[in-house]
């Protein structure tokens, strides 16, 4: 209204109005404009914090239910996407909450001024279009939804959740040669996915175009109506009107928006929700706090099914047939062949598997848990043991010596305050195990659940853990721990021994009490060991080999090397972050993405094109209504109608070419930084965390705004400086930054709002200067024209330095996006001229000449002058002490570090010169055979789907040994000439492991296969065994030559290995002897 009485002071050429009231009249607009950007900026800053603080809570939300909820809950990949995805898009909504009354309340105040400016046809007639338009955007807003909950929902959780599982095993994936079918899997899903990205933007597109075109088409039919029923139009009336259609743009196209936006919100609240309502692994027991109870634990017959994520169950996993009370300090030993129900008894103890009966087990006591597979988190090895608990000086240095953690702590240079990167993998296998034990014993629980803690660690450590920690640190405590039937000492020791047998416990008792029961089921597993030791001995005898333990120091010197390689090489880098603006090379490259830029020039031309048809429709229906008759009522809808229309045209194309080149441009930035990703080499997996790399493959373009402006641009120096290091600061640390991002927020709106204040000012100025000039200096219609457009300046400047610095912080995922797509690759898959023969190898002999490994250049050297050659055709075991270079053998092997000096050659192929998909497809990184010789056959018939039945995430399903029987079975179709087995039968029992070794000598005995273990039994079969020792060879020799040696490094391995069993075997073998002769008797 105060707009109309302005247009008329413009018009009225006998207005006798003072400059006192012209100003005054200016002086309110520019009031009630102020006003406006005050209150709008206030709730703008409100809406944002607040959403800030929604983020917050859900992520803590999410963060304490995921480690509460059972085992088979949401997968990671699921539970990430929550986070990325549903928690944004709620707290997203907090800034359009208030749209739910106001929206209504705009179109409704619209409709008033229009009828009272043109009456009631007309202000009908565009009631009538508005819903016509709300009802058109509906279904497009309602199917945009739909599409965006498939992409989002559905397909990123499906392609991150595979990315996460390739990352996670990218090496074995590199060295078994499967790197481009798994990047071909991933780039079908990226394909899935960007056919339904492409029905989103278009339907987007459609939803853009009904939003720029809505107030030309109010504008059209209601200017018709008021011709037709002849009311009068002034220049007044009609600015007016275009005014108010102005206003009510925003609340048509928003209101199906935030319809949509409230049904998105539903769905990612009800995805929380399901999280939410999850089972907690803590309702299958009972615990109880109180210490004086002589039973800890109590299990009565019951049954307990471990269900995976993806809603398999198969029969349930361990039965429980009679009462099981563990008293207050027992130690419990759980034995079994592999599969046998070892960890899932431990689990069904702690409360991870679901109960299928009613009786639930009652725990009395805090508990620790030590899993098989080490869990370290990144950090100081002091964090990782302190695990939040509070320094206790003593105690901790009890707990460092007790899990023989002391030397490794004095040799690294920062001690405890060491670093650890992502999975502990500056650190070998015994580290991190000996470690995780440090934080649960340091935890000074009641209980401590130990499952299988000396599989990662040789002999000598493993008893020293037995000895020190287990009998001594914890003294007192309850321990329950899973073992193996080889490692004698450990189960002779046991208050109480479970033995396992398809997810039961068939036998209990001490191990005298077992060991006297001829055809028990603990003496059958014992057989197996025996007959190992059986097999070994003869050479013991008859060699002499003295049975004396290892010199402390002639242990622990052996690690020297791999220590120092931690402390002076701290390979995990922080992320490295750009700072100032983003480079223009950054654009250039984004821009030329799609189509070599050919589009963006159209694009450009377009949105021109659509401005100027708009304003000039709007500059020839104030012109022509200015003065009655200038034109006809045909000439004066005509040509309106053919402007706006022509611009709905533009701005159709403009949005329909945008959506062609955001889903061409995402699609190859995605392409080029995945396939970058895949070949880099090993080193940079080691080197960069999962979550790194998750974070940029997840980034999704779902539109790009690419239009230049001119004016108001230096505005955003206020602004975009503090905004574009924040959204760098965001995608490097989100969680951390969330304070800093709030107080930013607190700045940038009172920047905002001074921005806003002198826009306010201009328009003020440019009022006055309209008033105050001569009637007949300036176009009455061409000044109100002006005024329409600048009551909106301060919303059009928000607009423009929101999208000038939006894009900019966009263009840093670009960024972010380009640097993993310039890493540097690994050596070429395929050289063509250097391939070599497709029967290549045909012998399988192995010659290393003077090979010298260097992990990196601060690094100290790893594998130093070995130089030595595998015959094809044999069996080559390697042994050595923790860090003496064995893995690093095997990674030179498979090229997957590159040697410093010196070559490898293969059947007299240098590797370095051949590609690595030749090199790697060639040898085999894993074991035999046929499911029924890999002993998987009884396992897989358990579930009626045979080999269809799925693998869960993580092979969660699974027990750890039953993995690696999955992995000895995947040369049932490939059979290659060099085989290598890095650890391959750790986690397996001797029954199992010597049909296992039997298995491979009969089906590789054309075979070089090179084996890499800590069993004694494992390698002693092997034609020749090779000693290594602080990466340089100790021993290379026949089994029996080296073991005709009393002071060879071999024969003292396997003096200590039978010095540890015979002792308790002895034991065993006379309880048995005098058990069958008082029988006899």
């Amino acid at each position: 209204m105060l707009f109309t009485y302005f247009v008329n002071f413009l018009v009225d050429d006998n207005s006798n109005s003072s400059i006192q009231c012209s100003l005054i009249l200016a002086f309110i607009f520019f009031l009630s404009k102020t006003l406006e950007s005050l209150s709008q900026r206030q709730w703008y800053f409100g809406a944002q914090r607040i959403g800030i603080r929604v983020r917050t809570a859900l992520m803590t939300l999410i963060y304490s239910k995921s480690l509460m909820i059972k085992c088979a809950g949401p997968t990671h990949g699921k539970i990430i996407n929550l986070v990325n995805v549903d928690v944004e898009r709620i707290g997203d909504f907090c800034l359009n909450i208030h749209g739910v009354w106001l929206l209504p309340v705009q179109i409704i105040l619209g409709l008033v001024i229009l009828y009272i400016n043109l009456g009631f046809l007309p202000s009908i007639s565009a009631l009538a279009v508005i819903i016509l338009v709300i009802v058109c955007n509906t279904p497009l807003a309602n199917m945009q939804e739909k599409l965006h909950s498939k992409i989002k929902l559905i397909e990123e959780d499906t392609r991150i959740k595979m990315t996460s599982e390739i990352m996670k095993n990218i090496r074995i994936l590199k060295l078994r040669s499967w790197g481009s079918t798994f990047l071909q899997k991933l780039l079908q899903l990226r394909d899935t996915e960007k056919s339904w990205l492409q029905k989103y933007l278009y339907t987007r597109s459609a939803v853009a175009t009904l939003f720029w075109t809505a107030p030309t088409l109010v504008s059209v039919v209601t200017f018709g109506i008021c011709i037709l029923v002849n009311t009068e139009l002034t220049a007044a009336t009609v600015l007016s009107a275009l005014a108010t259609f102005r206003i009510l743009q925003e609340p048509i196209y928003n209101l199906p928006e935030l319809i949509s936006m409230i049904a998105q919100t539903k769905v990612s609240l009800d995805r929380i929700q399901e999280l939410i309502n999850e089972e907690d692994q803590n309702q299958f027991m009972n615990k109880h706090t109180s210490k004086d109870s002589s039973i800890v634990i109590e299990i009565k017959p019951s049954e307990y099914a471990r269900e995976t994520s993806d809603g398999t169950n198969k029969k349930p996993t361990i039965q429980i047939t009679e009462n099981l009370k563990i008293k207050k300090g027992q130690k419990v030993a759980v034995c079994g062949s592999v599969g046998s129900g070892k960890s899932s008894l431990l689990c069904c103890m702690l409360g991870e598997i679901p109960l299928v009966s009613e009786t639930l087990i009652k725990v009395y006591g805090t508990r620790s848990y030590v899993p098989q597979s080490p869990w370290i988190q990144s950090g100081t090895i002091r964090e990782n043991i302190l695990f939040g608990k509070e320094m206790n000086k003593d105690f901790y240095e009890n707990v460092l010596a007790g899990c023989a953690l002391h030397h490794h702590i004095n040799m690294w240079g920062d001690g405890d305050l060491n670093l650890v990167e992502e999975r502990g993998i500056n650190l070998s296998g015994g580290q991190k195990q000996r470690i995780q034990l440090a934080r649960a014993v340091y935890n000074d629980s009641d209980i401590y659940f130990l499952d299988d803690p000396f599989s990662a660690v040789d002999a000598h450590t493993g008893t020293h853990l037995f000895k020190k920690c287990l009998m001594q640190l914890l003294f007192e405590k309850t321990v329950v721990y899973a073992t193996s039937t080889h490692q004698l000492e450990f189960l002779e020791a046991a208050d109480l021994i479970l033995v396992m047998k398809d997810g039961k416990i068939v036998e209990s008792g001490r191990y005298k009490e077992l060991i006297a029961c001829p055809n028990c089921e603990f003496v059958r597993q014992m057989a197996a060991h025996e007959e190992t030791i059986n097999q070994i001995n003869p050479w013991h005898e008859e060699n002499s080999i003295s049975c004396r333990p290892l010199q402390k120091n002639q242990i622990e010197v052996a690690e020297e090397n791999l220590q120092e390689s931690i402390s002076n090489w701290k390979r995990n880098k922080e992320e490295e972050a750009e700072t100032g603006r983003v480079k223009w090379s950054v654009y250039s490259t984004f821009v030329t993405s799609a189509y070599r830029g050919s589009l963006v020039p159209v694009i450009l031309l377009c949105q021109i094109l659509f401005q100027v048809m708009q304003m000039g429709s709007n500059y020839w229906i104030s012109w022509a209504a200015e003065q009655t008759g200038r034109v006809t009522k045909g000439m004066l809808m005509g040509t309106f109608v053919l402007l706006s229309g022509g611009s709905s045209i533009f701005i159709l194309g403009r949005t329909v070419l945008m959506a062609v080149v955001a889903i061409e441009t995402s699609q190859r930035l995605f392409h080029g930084m995945i396939t970058s990703v895949f070949r880099a080499p090993v080193s940079f997996f080691d080197t960069t965390p999962s979550s790194r790399i998750l974070s940029r493959v997840a980034w999704q373009v779902i539109l790009v705004f690419l239009v230049v402006f001119a004016i108001s641009i230096w505005y955003q120096a206020y602004y975009i400086t503090t905004a574009r290091e924040l959204a760098r600061m965001v995608g490097i640390r989100k969680a951390p930054i969330l304070h800093h991002f709030s107080e930013s927020i607190a700045g940038a709106t009172t920047i905002r709002f001074r921005i806003n204040f002198l826009f306010n000012l201009v328009f003020y100025f440019v009022l006055i200067i309209l008033v105050t000039l001569p009637r007949s200096a300036i176009d009455p219609g061409l000044a109100g024209l002006v005024a329409t457009y600048g009551l909106n300046l301060n919303v059009l400047q928000a607009w423009v330095i929101w999208n000038l610095c939006n894009v900019e912080n966009k263009m840093i995922s670009v960024e972010r996006i380009l640097q993993f797509s310039s890493i540097p690759s690994e050596a070429p898959l395929i050289i063509q001229d250097c391939r070599p023969e497709p029967e290549w190898p045909m012998e399988g002999k192995v010659e290393l000449q003077n090979i010298h490994i260097q992990y990196d250049p601060a690094g100290p050297t790893v594998l130093k002058g070995v130089t030595c050659t595998f015959p094809g055709r044999k069996k080559i075991g390697v042994v050595g002490r923790t860090g003496s270079g064995k893995s690093t053998l095997v990674q030179a092997l498979f090229r997957v570090v590159e040697p410093l000096e010196g070559k490898i050659l293969i059947d007299g192929v240098h590797i370095s010169k051949i590609g690595l998909h030749d090199l790697r497809s060639k040898l085999e990184n894993f074991a035999l055979r046929v499911l029924k010789k890999c002993h998987l056959a009884e396992i897989v018939r358990q579930d009626p789907r045979l080999l269809d039945a799925p693998v869960a995430e993580n092979g969660e399903n699974w027990s750890v040994g039953q993995r690696q029987l999955v992995c000895l079975a995947r040369l049932l179709l490939k059979k290659r000439r060099i085989l290598v087995l890095d650890e391959a039968t750790a986690s397996i029992d001797t029954a199992t492991d010597n049909l296992i070794q039997k298995t491979i000598r009969e089906e590789t005995s054309e075979c070089t296969a090179i084996t890499v273990a800590h069993r004694i039994p494992t390698v002693f079969d092997n034609d020749l065994v090779l000693v290594l020792d602080e990466g340089t060879i100790a021993e290379y020799d026949e089994p029996d030559h080296l073991l005709q040696n009393n002071t060879s490094s071999f024969s003292k391995l396997v003096s200590e290995f039978l010095r540890r069993s015979l002792v308790v075997a002895k034991k065993g073998h006379r309880n048995q002897t005098l058990r069958g002769g008082s029988k006899g008797a």
